[in-house]
């Protein structure tokens, strides 16, 4: 897969924090902002989908429901 490069300007402050729990976590700064991007962009489509539904009108159960439907 390829990769487009970008680049950003964080405060000091942020930028401290990500290299503290990049740190923690072994991992890389870049690795934590693209995980928080993806994360945010898929929160971002879920309400998206949420919002179209409940603009159509469409039925919809509660969780619990779903849960005796399926036998959980």
């Amino acid at each position: 897969m390829s990769a487009a490069p970008i680049s950003l300007r964080l405060p000091d402050r942020m930028n401290h924090v990500l290299e503290m729990l990049a740190n923690e976590l072994h991992t890389t700064k870049s690795k934590l902002i693209k995980d928080a991007i993806a994360e945010r962009i898929e929160d971002y489509l879920d309400i998206k989908t949420i919002n179209e539904i409940v603009a159509r009108n469409e039925s919809t159960i509660s969780h619990e429901e779903l849960k005796r439907e399926l036998g959980l």
